[in-house]
Formats: structure tokens, sequence, C-alpha cells
């Protein structure tokens, strides 16, 4: 990393643009930073880590006021800095947030913070990015590391390692940690504490389960559980229960034989009782056909009777018809009869009459037939005049309906034309509205957006607060727990002292004051566990941290996008809601311009259209009039012929239909008068036949024989029942019979007695099963759980074993046990660093102190029982004595803290991947040295140029202005700070 140039604008103390050429300075390697206490000495610094990270080191960063307070409204803070990094050469300008007066109205706004990377390429520079998350993803690789090291490595910070060198194991610990990537050791460190604790859970999970396999068991077997469990007590339960299931076996066998025996006899008895059964039914049957048999006899008569008049049933139907059929023609006849006097004849003419009227009323018909052409044409004529009057109304109709549409016409034709030069206009002016409603949409999306990350932010930075008070709140937890872990194992040591026992701390034989408390029961487990809560806790502030600090980029580009509009999203929506308004009027008129063009033709052509048909319609009504006239004169013409002929009948169908009936009802009287005379002979011959045949069958008449009739079903009914009787009676006849029914004892049997005898042996039997049952189901739950009992006893030492190693290594990494340092892993790793950043260190320090003083690291126990592994003592090779760092001289701690920050720059910059740190910035503390001393310490600093390394010294002391030629002058008045630039 070789800085080239930094500009500064409204940055701190100076109100106007100030800029240090770097590259001017570092043509001697060596330049010096002085001015007046307060003047910005420091803050040209700040300005180098505010370009590079975006923040400042120490309490000034924390502040976040970067804006010089004697700058202009107008003027916007910004710091830029031009850099190599990687071969490459950079340059970076960023601003922070502040507060700008409003574009619209009055009052302020917070303008975000923005950077932008830009990269020399071909002589000229290149944008790369305006996104501070961008520009991070960049730039962090090529820094090759983080902010807090570029703080202590590059820009070695006044008073920060005199707080080092005379600071505790705690304070160096954490400074170290930020420098170098100890992550992963903390990382082991608490996978082993988690580890521990899940193997102690195994652990007391085994031991719960093998408890309840125990507690099961018991159950099981009925017994109660020993304490503690003896040897062989699961397979001392199986084999009780083996031996009483074959002792139920046993019994439940005799049971069921004794109940087979009892089903025997009942099932004899049972069949004994069912023959008796049989043989009083069938005595009862055969009583009571007995007394049905008269009335079955009788039945068979009526039966037979009923058969015989079956045979006559032709004769008498035949008979009955041929009377009913005489009897309907003699009506028919007298109806025939009646229809003659309307036609003007006697109803009791002959036939001979009936015969001669007919022939006249024929030659009647034939002559008024002669005219029905006359009649056909009349009908047609009138026809012809109805469509002629009807297709002149409908002419004359239409007519009136076309001279009112083309009355319309020019009215519509005005408004046709009104809407076509409206679309016109509205297409033309489209394109300018649609360009303005995009360019709304788009700043109103990016509005949105800001708005959103804006209530985002306020959620990140309530949840950032929310989370550093729970952070607080578990490093509480923890003390806490810390403090009553320490008291809970000063009770437990207390509690095994033994008088004459040497003690496990001090090794004293004798306790005069032991301690009394009781202890807070806290494990290691739960200290662990708190530790850990702690830690997660801060892991997810510093997250809340970096999405706030992605979300501040995100709100950053949605205001540099969002260029030339009010960022306000009402104002935005109502400018948008407006245009898409407007642009949706444009478009729909618009869209109108082909169809009124079309329009605007269609009515031309329905114009021509319709004058056309008008003189059509206006001939077609002029020619019916004349055929109705025509039709009309033809058709009174026609009308008086037929008058001269009908005989005063109003029309020739009434004529013809007068004759024809006159006709029609002389024959139907000649033939009715004919069928009457044959059904008269045919009703004589049938009855003499019926009289006869009834005779010969037995019936005195045939009103008997029609009385002695039935169905045939009924018939077909009385012949089974008086089969069945003849077949039930045989049947019990027959029964009775049986050898089985003959000869039993008339005395019951006892079926009942038998029954309970069966339900008793079966009550048994279910009695001794159930008891078979329950001892195998005894003997399949033992079986099952005496196997998983001893697995279960047999699992349970490795498990302890490995809880056991996973405890004693656990407690190892983290300081306790048999770690006789009580250095955690962290810990050692970080001795380790400072052992070599002392030797590095050392190197500089022998020089600058004339070969006195070396930096020594020492791992030794601190006083108290504190933690040890991050000593550090000052060697003094003229005593042979090791020094506290804190009884050095003002000089000598600060040449202790420069040798000791350049030896940590050097191991940092390897640690870091080799990256090249080409420029270093001293910050104070040579007030404090005599002249030979400082010359020591300038001799050390100028052998830091080897290499091409730039190194600057910030300090007012007057000496260095005549050591050094290359000057940055940093002068303070009341209106702010302004540089100068000496000696190159």
């Amino acid at each position: 990393m070789r800085p080239h140039r930094l500009r500064l604008r409204a940055f701190g103390p100076f109100p106007e643009e100030v800029v240090v050429d770097l590259d001017a300075l570092a043509a001697s390697g060596l330049f010096l930073l002085h001015g007046e206490t307060g003047s910005g000495k420091t803050t040209l610094l700040d300005g180098i880590g505010f370009a590079l990270y975006g923040r400042v080191p120490g309490a000034r960063g924390k502040s976040g006021r970067l804006r010089s307070d004697h700058a202009d409204q107008s003027v916007r803070t910004e710091a830029e800095l031009e850099v190599t990094l990687g071969g490459r050469r950079w340059r970076i300008t960023r601003s922070p947030a502040q507060e700008r007066a409003k574009s619209r109205g009055t009052g302020t706004t917070t303008e975000p913070a923005r950077v932008h990377l830009e990269e020399l390429r071909g002589g000229s520079w290149s944008s790369v990015s305006t996104r501070i998350d961008e520009a991070a993803a960049e730039l962090d690789p090529l820094l090759g590391m983080s902010a807090d090291q570029f703080f202590q490595v590059v820009l070695l910070p006044q008073g920060e390692f005199a707080r080092f060198l005379r600071g505790d194991s705690r304070e160096r610990g954490e400074l170290l940690q930020r420098l170098f990537a100890t992550e992963r050791f903390q990382a082991v460190e608490a996978w082993l504490v988690a580890r521990r604790i899940s193997t102690s859970s195994a652990v007391a999970a085994a031991r719960q389960q093998l408890e309840v396999l125990a507690a099961r068991l018991a159950q099981a077997a009925g017994t109660e559980l020993p304490d503690p469990l003896p040897p062989g007590w699961e397979r001392a339960q199986l084999q009780a229960a083996e031996a009483a299931l074959d002792t139920a076996r046993v019994g439940a066998a005799e049971a069921v034989r004794a109940r087979d025996t009892r089903r025997a006899e009942a099932e004899q008895a049972s069949r004994l009782a069912g023959l008796q059964a049989r043989r009083r039914s069938a005595l009862t049957g055969r009583v009571a056909l007995e007394a049905a048999r008269p009335a079955a006899d009788a039945l068979r008569g009526v039966g037979g009777g009923a058969g015989r008049a079956a045979e006559l049933l032709a004769v008498l139907d035949d008979a009955a018809e041929r009377e009913a059929a005489h009897r309907a023609a003699t009506s028919a006849e007298s109806s025939a009869r009646a229809l003659l006097a309307p036609a003007g004849l006697p109803v009791e003419a002959t036939p001979a009459v009936l015969g001669a009227s007919a022939d006249a009323a024929r030659r009647r018909t034939g002559r008024l037939e002669s005219l029905r052409s006359v009649s056909d044409a009349l009908d047609t004529e009138r026809d012809l005049q109805a469509a002629a009057g009807a297709e002149a109304a409908e002419a004359a109709t239409a007519l009136e309906a076309l001279r009112s549409e083309l009355a319309a016409l020019p009215e519509q034709r005005a408004e046709l034309r009104q809407a076509l030069e409206a679309a016109r206009a509205a297409a033309e002016h489209l394109p300018a509205v649609e360009a303005r409603a995009g360019a709304l949409s788009t700043a109103l999306g990016e509005a949105r957006g800001l708005r959103d990350s804006r209530v985002r932010q306020e959620s990140l930075r309530e949840e950032h607060v929310l989370g550093r008070e729970t952070l607080v709140s578990l490093r509480e937890k923890e003390h806490d727990l810390r403090e009553a872990r320490f008291v809970s194992m000063v009770a437990e040591l207390a509690g095994r002292l033994e008088d004459g026992a040497p003690c496990e701390v001090c090794g004293a034989t004798t306790h005069p004051d032991p301690y009394e408390g009781l202890g807070g029961g806290v494990t290691r487990d739960d200290e662990d566990r708190a530790r850990l809560e702690a830690e997660q806790a801060a892991r997810e502030v510093a997250d809340v941290e970096a999405r706030l600090a992605a979300e501040v980029a995100t709100a950053q580009g949605h205001l540099e996008r969002l260029a030339g509009h009010d960022p306000e999203v009402p104002a935005l929506e109502r400018a948008a809601q407006d245009a898409l308004r407007e642009l949706g009027a444009l478009r729909a008129t618009a869209a109108t311009l082909a169809g009124a063009t079309d329009r605007l033709e269609q009515l031309d052509r329905r114009q021509a259209a319709a004058e056309a048909a008008a003189a059509r319609l206006e001939g077609e009504r002029g020619a019916a009039q004349r055929r109705g006239a025509e039709a009309a004169a033809r058709a009174e013409t026609a009308v008086l012929r037929l008058r001269d002929e009908l005989d005063g009948a109003a029309d020739l169908p009434t004529a013809l239909a007068a004759a024809e009936a006159e006709a029609a009802a002389c024959d139907a009287v000649r033939e009715a008068a004919a069928a009457t005379e044959r059904s008269c002979a045919e009703a004589v011959r049938t009855a003499g036949a019926a009289a006869a045949a009834a005779s010969a069958a037995g019936f005195a008449d045939v009103a008997q024989a029609r009385a002695a009739l039935r169905p045939a079903p009924w018939r077909e009914d009385a012949e089974r029942r008086c089969r069945a009787h003849d077949d039930e009676l045989a049947a019990l006849g027959a029964a009775l019979a049986d050898p089985e029914l003959v000869g039993l004892p008339e005395q019951p049997v006892d079926l009942a007695a038998a029954t309970a005898a069966v339900q008793e042996a079966d009550v048994l039997v279910r009695k001794l099963s159930g008891v078979e049952a329950a001892a195998a189901g005894r003997l399949g739950q033992l079986a099952e759980l005496a196997p998983a009992l001893s697995a279960a006893a047999d699992a349970l030492v490795p498990l302890e074993q490995e809880a056991g190693h996973v405890r004693r290594l656990a407690d190892l990494c983290s300081g306790g046990g048999g770690n006789a340092l009580r250095m955690t892993l962290t810990s050692f790793v970080l001795a380790a660093r400072l052992e070599e950043v002392a030797a590095v260190a050392s190197a500089r320090l022998l020089r600058m102190t004339q070969g006195r003083y070396r930096l020594v690291h020492t791992d030794g126990a601190a006083k108290g029982g504190a933690r040890s592994g991050l000593g550090l003592l000052a060697r003094d090779s003229w005593t042979g004595q090791d020094r506290e760092t804190s009884t050095l001289s003002g000089g000598e701690t600060f040449l202790a803290s420069l040798a000791l920050a350049l030896g940590l720059a050097d191991v940092v910059q390897a640690e870091a991947g080799g990256t090249r740190i080409e420029a270093l910035f001293v910050d104070e503390g040579f007030g404090t040295l005599d002249e030979d001393t400082l010359d020591e310490v300038m001799d050390v600093l100028d052998g830091l140029r080897e290499g091409g390394r730039v190194v600057g010294l910030v300090s007012h002391v007057a000496e260095l202005r005549a050591r050094i030629p290359a000057q940055v002058h940093v002068r303070k008045t009341r209106r702010g700070s302004d540089v100068r630039l000496l000696g190159c």
C-alpha cells in the first residue's frame, strides 16, 4: 500500500479544500507533520483511514463528527485518496452522512454516506463502483488487513502502544485479537466446550436410560427395584418368569379337557330334547288337520261345478255377444234416421225413397263443382289485392325511415370530424408524456426503495440497541456465573479439607479458617454455556451492524439514482398518478384515430346507399298500388257470377257441403237398416245353442251355468288347498312312524342344567388362559428388557470414558484442569505472536537505548490466580533484572512503545500474507526524548525508509523541524486550519 495524494474538503478543522502531495513528500523518504496543538495534524491521518475504510480510529470514529464546523453549508464534506494497491492505481472519494438544507421547503435532510471508486487505466480514470459494499469488496483483498490492523500498523496512534505496553493480559489480548486472526482458535475452544457439554449430556442420558430400563423391568416382573442392582438380577427375574409360565400352561390344559367333557354331555341332552319337541309338534298338527276335513270336502264340490261351467264358457259368451250386437245395430239405425230431418226428408222414409233422394243430391253436387274455378279465382284476386296493399305500406314505412336517417347525417359528420382532429393531436403529444411518466415511475420506485430502506435502517438500529442491551445483560450474567462458580469451587474445596490432610491448593496440613459458605451450585458447564451465549449475542450484534451498513449503502444508491427528483414518496406518487392519468387519456384518445377515419368513410358510403334506396322504394310503392286496384276489379266480377249460381247459399263451399250431407244421410240410413236385420237373425241362433249346451252339462238353464262360473286362479287355489290338506295328513303320519320318535321317554330333558355346567367350565378355561397369557406377556417383556438393560450398562462405560477425555481436553484448552499456566488455546497462540513481536521489537529497542533494554515475553502465572500467557517485561541489561513495563520512565516508555509498534507492524504485515506496506505514520511522543536518544530514534526511523517506504512523523517538537527538511505545516486560525508543504 502506497499513498500518492490526499485531498480533504470541509473535513475536521479544514473548512476549505486542502491537498497533500505524498509523492512529493516521499522523495526524501522521511517527512514531518507539524503544527500547533489541535491544529489538525492527526486529522490528515484520519482522512487516509476514512478514504480507505470509511471510518476513523479511536474515540473520533465513535463520535461520528467528521464535518468541519467552519465549512459553508453548501460545501460537502469529502475525502479523496489516490493510492497504489496490488500494483494498481486507485482513486477513492468518500463522503460521510451529513445534514443539508432541503431542496424544497425549510429544514434539513440527511444525505447518506457516499463512495466513488476509480482506477487509472490507459492514462485516464475509469469508474469502478459507487456502492459502498461493492467498493469494500474490491478494496479489502488488496489492502490485506482490517481497519483495526491498519490503524495499528500504518497509522501508529499516539498513546495507544503505551497503554498496550503497560496494560494487563486481558487488555493485550483484546488488542492482539483485533490484529491477528484468532477466531479459528476461539472456535476450537467453543467446539470443545460444546463437545464437553454434549458428551456430559450423553452420559446423563445413558444413565437415565439405564434407570428407566431397570424400573420397567422391575415393574414387568412385579418386584421391587433393588438399589444398587446386583449382578445377574435381570437373568434371575427372567428365569422366574419362565417357571411361572410352565405352571400356568399345565392348569390351562386340564381346564380345557374338563370343558370338552361337559360340552359332549350338553350336546347329547340337546339332541334328545329336539326329538321330543318334534313328536309333540306332529301330534298337534294331525289333530288340527282332522278338524278341517269337512271344509275341504265342501271346497272340492264347488270346485267341480266351476270346472263344468268353465267348459261352457265359449258358447255362453258367443250368445251374449250376438245379443249385444243386435242392440247396437238397432241403436245405430235410429241415430242415422235422426239426420234425415235437417236434409228435408221424412224420418220413416223407405230405402227406395232414400235412394232417389241420394241420386238427386249427387247431381246437384256435380253442378256446383263446375263453379269451383270461379271461387278459386276470387280467392286469388283477393290475396293479390291484400299483398299489394301490404307491399305499398311497407315501402312507405321504409321510405320514411330513410328520409329521417338522411336528415341526421350532416350532424354526425361534424361530430366525427371533431373526434378525428382530437385523436390526431393526442397521437402527436403521446411520446413526450410517455417519457415523463416512465421517468416518474422509475423515480417513484427508487423513492419507495429509499423509504423502505430507511424504515429497515430504523428497525436495524433498534435491533442493534436491543442486541447491545442483550449482550451487556449476557456479559453480566456470565460474570455473575463466573463469580458463583468460584464460590462453588471454594465451598467444594473447603468441604474436602481435613485436619492433617494436605490442602489441594496450598499443601498446608492445618486449616484454621476454612470457608463455611454453601456455594451457588454453578457447574463449569453452566459457566461455559453462559460464555457461549454471550459470544453468540456478540456475533448477532456484529451481523446487525453489517446489515445496517449494507442498508445504508442501498439507501445511498437509491438517493443517487433519484438525482433531479424530490425523494418524498407522496409528491412523486401524485406526480406519477397525474402523468399516468394524462397518459391513459391520451392513449385512449389516440387509439380512436383509425376508428374515427373508418367511421367517417362508412358515413359517406351509408348516405349514398340511403339515397339510392329511397328512389327505389318510391317506385316500388307506386307499382304495388296499381296491382292492388286491378286485383280488386277482377274479384268483383267473380262475386257477381257466384251469387247467381248458388241458390241463396252463402258461398260455394256451403252449397257443396249441404248437397254432400244429404246424399251421405240417405246412404247411412239404408246401410244401418240392413245391419239391424242381419244381427237379429244371429242373436236368435246363438241363444238356442247356449240353452242346449247348459242342459247337457247338468245345469237347469243358462243362468245356473253362469252362476257356477269361477275364475281360473280361484279354481287352481281350491285344488291346491285340497291337495295340501291330504299331503299334510300323510306327512304327519309318516313322521310319527319314524323310529327315532317311537319309544321316547315322556319326561322332558333338563337342558338348562347341562348348559350351565358348560358355562362354568368355559369361565374356568378363560380364567386360566388369562393367567397363562399374563405369564407369557411378562416373560416376553422381560426377554426384551433384560438384554436391553445389559446392553445399556455396557454402553455407559465407553461414554463415560469419552466424556472424561473430552472434559480434560476442554479444561486444558480453556485454561483449567491440568493446565498449570491457566492459559486458553487462544491465549497460547497470542502468546506465541507476542513472543515473536517482542523479539522483533527488541532489536530496535536495543539500538534506541544503546543496548540497555529489550522486551521479554513471559507466560508465568500472574498474581491473584489470574490467567497468564500475555505478560511483557523490560529486561535491563545494566542490572540484569526484568522490570515491569509500568516502571519505565516517560521517555523509556515512548521508546519501548515505538519499538513495540514497529515490531507489531512487521509481524502483522507478515501475518497479512506478505502485503507490502510502503507507508508508515508515527503520531507524537518525541517530546519526551533527550537529544542523544532522539538521534537513535531517528536512525531507527531512517532505516525504515529502506526499500522505498515512506515514513511520516507527527509532532510539534521544534528540533525535528530542523532535522527533517520535507514538512507539512498545519496552521490553525479562528476560521479553521489549512495546510502548507515545505521542502519538497
